[in-house]
């Protein structure tokens, strides 16, 4: 697995949303995980474009994310920089900032759930991005986001 930095401080901000699961807080359940992951790369679009801090977005939110939601998102926010040296590595040197945001928010998301979530299987990780880059990002985008996620997860999770 390549050096991240801090696994550690992840692995306590993905830990700390799960004791929000019994807050009293109104919570916005998801139906399924591609709904969640929909939902993660909407609130990575509106943080680039609003250009605020992780939490000040999730406070001027009316309802909580799902944990679902919450994990990913405070995950990637938390290893933001870590993950765009992983996209720009194998982006063969296309800097991230030059990426469409739905493409690098789906990319960040994906590289995420590689790393960090290793319970989710490797081709539901690969198919999702490439739905979610066809279904909202540009023409070209679901095969430039298969070709770099298909490498890293050769790199990142070997053979599965």
């Amino acid at each position: 697995m390549p050096d991240l930095g801090d696994e550690d401080d992840v692995k306590r901000v993905i830990d700390s949303t799960e004791d929000s699961e019994n807050s009293e807080d109104w919570v916005v359940p998801i139906i399924s995980r591609r709904e969640g992951r929909e939902r993660v790369i909407s609130l990575l679009y509106e943080l680039e474009m609003k250009n605020n801090t992780p939490e000040t977005l999730l406070s001027e939110l009316t309802l909580k994310p799902d944990p679902f939601v919450l994990k990913r998102y405070l995950g990637i926010t938390n290893a933001k920089s870590q993950l765009n040296d992983q996209i720009k590595s194998f982006s063969q040197d296309w800097d991230p900032s030059r990426m469409p945001v739905l493409d690098h928010a789906i990319l960040q998301l994906a590289l995420f759930e590689l790393i960090f979530c290793p319970e989710v299987p490797t081709g539901a990780i690969l198919s999702e991005a490439v739905e979610l880059a066809q279904k909202y990002s540009t023409e070209s985008s679901g095969k430039f986001i298969n070709g770099l996620l298909s490498a890293a997860a050769r790199q990142l999770r070997g053979q599965e």
